[in-house]
């Protein structure tokens, strides 16, 4: 949601405050405020500095007041370093004396304290920053808000933005990236009341930042980080993102497949997707990619494929395994750039990756002519140079790939409009002098794998953020019969009848089985008399959720005998595994012919990102093949699509080795599309949904659902 003009004017208070009044340092110790005050005094901050103390008449040589009444009004930013019980009264006399900003480094609220700050937060036209946070620190001008002392606060400013909330990990970040140097550095905490979407949505707007880091625990308002992020897309600004801890995702899926196969951050990985944010994995491979955001005029990358040249076969290979192990691609060079890598070093054959160490000339202008042609190459997206730049190495050890690294350096300053960088190949701290050879737009990287982590980043932040704020303009149902069936299933909890999911799968367009619910054999012998065989026989109980596990399916009914018999076998092992179980009847359903994939359609709730929609390849077997994508709900055909796309079951309906016939998978993408809808619809009172097996049918693509379980847990 778009902030307030109030809020608006709050960050500007934090980040660039006319005066600042600290609270909570001490005349005789060493305490978090007094490491505000050195800060301030010490980077040389221009505006007015006030202190509040209760009894000393000086702190850190500046003047103090004994109360907050004492204030001179309108101060734009507090830092409120005190105890957790002194925090409400404090926050609420800053209000009354028309402080702009609050910021609170306190830690170890308790519930009920933390319920009211945060309500005072959400209410109060004061921003409220924190608590449980390190500060912010604005080195483009030299506003250090910071509560402890370090050369952070002191470095020389940049261009790149780092927000995290956690504290010691901005500290751990901003120390590992080399020669990035930021423009801010936003330590959000708990984020009770300014978040890190609301500091995207104003470093969009600072002039001095170009791109940002992120880490990120939860997210508390997912349209507000839609916004954040759509804000720095059209500002130009990249944002890369470091995930930490685990989302609700699932917590409730105990009986579904979804459950099992949607993992715990798999929201998050959803939204990253949507919004084509790159996302890394630890503090190594964020400093890669800031390190070449911070690289100014550096072009994102077209897509995934990478150019590699090395000068060592041993390097090539691993190279190559590594861009496969993170989704990269190293593409075959077209016949033309071969050839002509061939002829710049002779005797190295003109691969990707490129070992021109295996030249038995190696002539002095062939390394730069061969990656010159790499950059050239139509199928190549950006240009990885592996080479040796370990702080161990010697001056003259770092003289003997002099060469090598010019010639990066040459390429990069005749803009080929493709990423170029170099990738050590150890994740030992760099060279300087490597990083001299290189030059400014040629980033020195630690590691191989952490090159091609920062060269996949580069080919996200490229496609529109989706509209938040828009309904999207795909057909729904009837909005009388959707409310209809939300009271319904309001009333129920657990494993939905058969009869109810049924009704609820063909409100909104699913394909199913033609099946019947029938309460006895005899009923199931006159339905089959109407409908024929073979037939599928299924226990109806919703204290049976997998029911195959148990006994309860019966397969290849094909006469009145075997119908009967199958009733009293189901009757009997149900008995047996689940004596207090319920059992509404039978489902007797057509047997679809094997001429068919099995697909699993469903979705899990979560309470933050609602429904979570998952399509992969089914069977009894689904959480041993593990194979599934996922979005949040809603997921468009097109989106859907793409979905099937990343699976193996996508793969083999495309005809992959000939094992299956090529299929249409446009009903497919169809059913995933009306599936997300119905879970975007009843997420509140729906934890899960399974459709397991979808039988795919070959070539045609035409689905038939044919065992469906959908669950309702809700208060």
């Amino acid at each position: 949601m778009p902030e307030s003009p109030a809020r608006l004017d709050g960050r500007t208070a934090l980040l660039r405050p006319r005066s600042v009044v600290v609270l909570g340092a001490s005349a005789k110790k060493q305490a978090s405020g007094n490491a505000v005050l050195r800060n301030l005094r010490q980077t040389g901050y221009e505006g007015d500095i006030h202190v509040v103390h209760p009894v000393a008449p000086v702190v850190e040589g500046l003047d103090a007041v004994p109360d907050i009444g004492a204030l001179p009004s309108g101060i734009d930013a507090a830092v409120v370093s005190l105890p957790a019980p002194a925090l409400i009264d404090t926050l609420r006399g800053l209000d009354k004396a028309g402080c702009r900003s609050a910021l609170l480094p306190t830690a170890g609220l308790d519930g009920a304290t933390a319920l009211e700050i945060a309500r005072f937060a959400s209410t109060s036209d004061m921003t409220v920053h924190g608590p449980n946070c390190m500060g912010l620190i604005n080195l483009t001008d030299r506003v250090p808000l910071w509560i402890s002392e370090n050369r952070l606060t002191s470095q020389p400013a940049g261009n790149v933005a780092l927000v995290a909330q956690s504290g010691s990990a901005a500290i751990f970040i901003a120390h590992s990236t080399g020669p990035v140097r930021f423009s801010k550095i936003i330590s959000t905490g708990g984020e009770f009341g300014v978040t890190t979407a609301a500091y995207l949505s104003w470093l969009a707007q600072d002039p001095a930042t170009t791109a940002a880091g992120v880490l990120m625990e939860s997210v508390k308002d997912v349209p507000s980080f839609v916004d954040g992020v759509a804000a720095m897309r059209a500002a130009g600004k990249p944002v890369v993102v470091l995930k930490v801890g685990r989302s609700s995702v699932g917590s409730a899926a105990t009986t579904a497949h979804t459950g099992a196969l949607i993992g715990s951050d798999a929201a998050y990985q959803a939204l990253f997707e949507r919004l084509d944010l790159p996302v890394v994995t630890d503090y190594d491979e964020m400093a890669a990619v800031l390190q070449c955001l911070a690289v100014p005029d550096m072009p994102p990358a077209a897509g995934t494929g990478v150019g590699v040249i090395t000068i060592s076969g041993g390097q090539a290979a691993l190279t190559a395994d590594l861009a496969a192990d993170r989704g990269l691609t190293v593409p075959a060079f077209a016949d033309a750039t071969a050839r002509g890598l061939e002829s710049a070093m002779p005797g190295a054959p003109g691969h990707n990756p490129f070992d021109a160490g295996a030249s038995v000339a190696y002539p002095d202008e062939g390394f730069q002519q061969a990656i010159d042609l790499i950059a050239a190459d139509a199928t190549v997206d950006s240009v990885l140079v592996v080479l040796d730049a370990q702080a161990t190495l010697t001056d003259e050890e770092t003289e003997y790939e002099e060469d090598e690294f010019r010639a990066a350096r040459v390429l990069a300053a005749s803009s080929p409009g493709k990423p170029v960088v170099v990738a050590s190949s150890s994740s030992l701290s760099v060279q300087p002098r490597c990083e001299e050879q290189a030059g400014p737009s040629v980033p020195v990287l630690r590691g191989i794998g952490n090159g091609l982590v920062a060269l996949k980043a580069l080919a996200r932040n490229r496609r529109p953020v989706p509209d938040s704020a828009r309904t999207p303009a795909w057909w729904r149902p009837e909005a009388e019969a959707v409310a209809v069936l939300r009271a319904e299933v309001a009333r129920r909890q657990g494993a939905l009848p058969g009869q109810l999911t049924r009704r609820l799968l063909t409100l909104y367009g699913l394909p199913l089985v033609e099946s019947a619910l029938v309460p006895d054999a005899d009923a199931a012998v006159r339905w089959a008399t109407d409908h024929g065989y073979p037939l599928v026989v299924k226990v109806s109980s919703p204290d049976v959720p997998h029911r195959s596990d148990i006994g309860g399916v019966v397969l290849g009914v094909t006469d009145e005998a075997m119908l009967r018999q199958a009733v009293e076998d189901i009757t009997t092992r149900v008995g047996a595994a689940h004596p207090e179980a319920v059992v509404e009847g039978f489902e007797v359903q057509q047997q679809v012919d094997t001429d068919r994939a099995e697909a699993l359609l469903g979705f899990v709730a979560d309470p933050v990102f609602g429904a979570v929609t998952t399509v992969g390849t089914g069977g009894t077997l689904v959480e041993l093949y593990a194979d599934n994508a996922y979005a949040l709900s809603p997921v468009g055909p097109d989106e859907a699509a793409a979905l099937i796309g990343r699976t193996r079951l996508g793969t083999l309906l495309g005809g992959y080795r000939n094992l299956l016939p090529k299929t249409d998978t446009g009903p497919l993408a169809d059913a995933v599309h009306r599936l997300s809808l119905l879970g975007a619809d009843f997420a509140d009172l729906l934890t899960e949904a399974d459709l397991n097996p979808a039988f795919v049918q070959h070539g045609t693509g035409r689905v038939l659902i044919a065992d469906s379980l959908l669950v309702a847990q809700h208060d």
